[in-house]
This record gives C-alpha cells, sequence and structure tokens, in this order.
C-alpha cells in the first residue's frame, strides 16, 4: 500500500468518530467512512460480499441514493447523491491513484462538512468541479483499453462512476452491482458542474490524448458513436438524454452547451 492511499485511510478512520452520527451528514459521512474501511482492508473480494456491502452502505445512506429526490429534502442532497454514487463506485477501481482520487474527494468535502454546519454550496461544487478538470487526463486514459476493446468487458468499463461517463458512453451498460434505475438516476450528475470551461477542458484533453498517443482510439470515436443525433435531435435541436424521475435536469444553457461540444468532437 502506497503512502498516498495509507494517508487517506488514515484520515478516514477518524472520521466516525469525529462526526455526530444522530445528525444526517454525520451519519453519512461515518456510513461511507466504515464502507472504505471494510472494502479495502478486508481480504474478502466477491461479488457477493460486496453486493451485501454496498447494499450496507446504501441503507444507511439511504436519504442521498437518489440526487433529485435528495435535493428535495436538502439543499445540499444532490451533491451528497453524487459522492455517494462515486464513493461506492471505488469497487470499479482496480489502480491504486484512481482509488486515491476517489478517498481524496470524500475527505475534501468531507472537511467542508466538519468546518462548517452549512457549507457553501458553491464551494462544494467547485470542489467537485475541480476535481474533474486535474483528472480528465487520467480519466480518458483510463478508458483507452475499453474504447478499443482490448481488454474490458462491458460490466468492467473502468471509470464508470465518473461525472464524465455519459460525455462518451451515452450507452447503459449491466452493472455487476447496481440497479440499472440507480445508474439510470446518476447518469445527469454531470450537470452540477457543466460549463464550457470544462467542456472546452475535456476536449483538448482527448484531442491532446489522441495526438499524443498517435490515434490513439484509431478509428473507433466512442463519442460520435455514442451521440449520433435522434430524429428528435435533428427536429428540435434539443439534447436527448437518457434520464429517470430521480435524476437532476440539465438547464436550457447547459443543453446548449453539450449541443456545441457533441458537434465540435
Amino acid at each position: 500500500m502506497g503512502e498516498r492511499l495509507q494517508l487517506s485511510l488514515e484520515r478516514i478512520k477518524a472520521i466516525p468518530d469525529e462526526v455526530d452520527q444522530i445528525t444526517p451528514y454525520g451519519a453519512f459521512f461515518a456510513s461511507i467512512s466504515r464502507f472504505f474501511l471494510h472494502y479495502l482492508q478486508e481480504e474478502e473480494s466477491s461479488v457477493n460480499y460486496l453486493s451485501a456491502l454496498l447494499s450496507e452502505c446504501m441503507e444507511s445512506c439511504k436519504k442521498y441514493v437518489y440526487p433529485k429526490d435528495a435535493l428535495e429534502k436538502d439543499d445540499l442532497g444532490d451533491i451528497l447523491s453524487v459522492l455517494l454514487y462515486i464513493s461506492l463506485g471505488i469497487v470499479y477501481e482496480d489502480e491504486e491513484r484512481a482509488i486515491c482520487r476517489v478517498l481524496e474527494l470524500f475527505i475534501e468535502l468531507y472537511l467542508q462538512f466538519k468546518n462548517s454546519s452549512a457549507p457553501d454550496r458553491k464551494c462544494l461544487i467547485d470542489i467537485l468541479y475541480a476535481h474533474f478538470y486535474d483528472y480528465t487526463g487520467e480519466f480518458l486514459e483510463e478508458w483507452k483499453d475499453y474504447i478499443q476493446g482490448v481488454s474490458y468487458k462491458e460490466s468492467d468499463i473502468p471509470g464508470r462512476h465518473n461525472l464524465l461517463f455519459p460525455l462518451f458512453f451515452l450507452g447503459s451498460p449491466a452493472s455487476s452491482y447496481f440497479s440499472e434505475e440507480y445508474e439510470d438516476a446518476h447518469r445527469n450528475d454531470i450537470a452540477l458542474i457543466l460549463g464550457n470551461r470544462l467542456l472546452s477542458h475535456i476536449e483538448r484533453e482527448w484531442r491532446r490524448l489522441d495526438s499524443k498517443k498517435h490515434c490513439l482510439f484509431g478509428n473507433h470515436s466512442p463519442v460520435s458513436e455514442g451521440f449520433s443525433e435522434s430524429e428528435k435531435e435533428r427536429e428540435t435541436g434539443e439534447v436527448t438524454w437518457k434520464s429517470s424521475p430521480h435524476a437532476l435536469s440539465f438547464h436550457e444553457h447547459q443543453k446548449k452547451i453539450l449541443k456545441i461540444f457533441l458537434k465540435e468532437l
């Protein structure tokens, strides 16, 4: 275990004792902390064991399972719902650096709640934005084998619990651990931080990586294949996006930004 991972785990170990677990936020962060510790420190890794561990954590955090529903109950509920989704998605990560990314995001957001009984919403969104901005290149690197069809099955897509995922793979592959409804409810999470700065950065990183790897993605473009315009898009100019009644909604200006992004890639 590397130093970066060890430091994150040591910090997470302290969280259940630091929070008031009677409060919703305290129970939320304590539950996810225990999930991380059990998952990363236990030898057991069977699908049944992990499914039981995930179910236990989701039950403890049931107020925040679905983003739209969570927002209706709590002004910060959608952000915590996204954090829960990303945190539980650690079961799909094999690389230690990817695991560290998840843990560090969790700790950074936790500290905002620890230091204030009512964290600033904009500050929390900025943390999410910075996280995905900083790691865009790594996310794309991790997807390259799947994009090329080299080594990944659809059920084991790297980075699938990643807010950038539906930008490149609009389909909804089966999950070994989560229901289809849970996956679909989080497909629009990018709506929280979507902006032309982020999409411009993603586009630059995509093109840089493609050039650096000498046509890394070959003739197979997941963007063009995943986002071929439907008849509805051509007729109405709308961005179609598979969603759920429990999902966040895009604002009109976000839909326009998305449409421009998809046309440019």
